[in-house]
């Protein structure tokens, strides 16, 4: 996001077609000019085409966090942090107000139809598409493959990846240094409950988990109930941190307690992504 963030304080000049792997934030259409608006949010630009993917112009301002565009009367708007209004045929810039002069839609994008009609234009992260008569999608602005390393959803998703091999790398060096001790006795009282504690936890969280994802069919209603879940583990993981600290046991014992300590955080993970996968149910269905 760094890399695509731009703070042009030349906005009252044409600029070159921008190239910055940004995401398409949306499109607008002008169809009785025929120009096609490609805008981008951390660039703070807007790239104009004909309907034929021709490049006609292009306008960028000073950086505006979750900006906004709009057409609305012959002119383009970028608002966010006060409006940059600019002639929507030819980028010609003509002023900059308050938003508050402005009858504005505080749109995020271009809401996507359920049914493709002739002739109108649809997009994707990086791709400008427009609907031909045989049923086909006809590219009409594109961008390279390579875009993709700096989409900030394929980072995340990579990142997040690593982060579950971690986790199970971590999970089965606990798991192996417990199948060494697994037949010690626990003498602290303390100990044992914060065990029980931890099992009984942890199957708590594997039942939601598997109603969860059942109640995803049924409309997802479960996932609400991830915030009890989370609000007990993180107040309970608190209390038991201080427990822990406070307690003497052995070597071998503070394995076996780490290790359902461990299950516990695990199965906790599994119903939060449950709950993500309910959505997913749901709002296919």
């Amino acid at each position: 996001r760094g890399y695509c963030t731009r703070d042009n304080q030349n906005y009252t000049v044409l600029q070159p077609e921008s190239f910055i792997p940004d995401v398409i934030e949306t499109v607008l259409h002008d169809k009785e000019l025929k120009q096609i608006y490609v805008c981008y949010n951390d660039a703070n630009c807007v790239n104009v085409y004909s309907e034929d993917g021709e490049f006609l112009w292009a306008v960028a301002t000073p950086y505006i966090r979750n900006s906004y565009f709009e057409l609305q009367d012959g002119k383009l708007i970028i608002y966010g942090d006060g409006a940059y209004i600019y002639n929507s045929k030819n980028g010609e810039f003509l002023e900059k107000t308050s938003e508050d002069n402005l009858e504005l839609s505080y749109r995020w994008s271009e809401e996507t139809a359920d049914e493709m009609t002739e002739g109108e234009i649809y997009f994707d992260s990086y791709q400008v598409y427009k609907y031909e008569p045989d049923g086909s999608l006809r590219t009409v602005v594109s961008r390279p493959r390579w875009h993709l390393f700096f989409n900030f959803g394929a980072c995340l998703f990579i990142a997040g990846m690593g982060a579950v091999g971690l986790g199970i790398t971590f999970f089965f060096e606990k798991k192996k240094s417990y199948n060494r001790v697994k037949n010690t006795e626990i003498k602290s009282p303390k100990a044992r409950k914060i065990i029980h504690y931890f099992k009984a936890t942890s199957i708590v969280h594997i039942i939601y988990t598997v109603l969860d994802i059942i109640f995803g069919f049924f409309g997802g209603y479960l996932c609400i109930g991830i915030m009890p879940l989370a609000l007990n583990f993180i107040f309970s993981g608190v209390i038991i941190c201080n427990m822990l600290d406070r307690i003497s046991f052995s070597e071998e014992e503070a394995a076996v307690v780490q290790y359902y300590k461990t299950v516990e955080f695990a199965t906790f993970v599994i119903a939060f992504f449950s709950v993500v996968a309910a959505v997913r149910i749901a709002t296919a269905l």
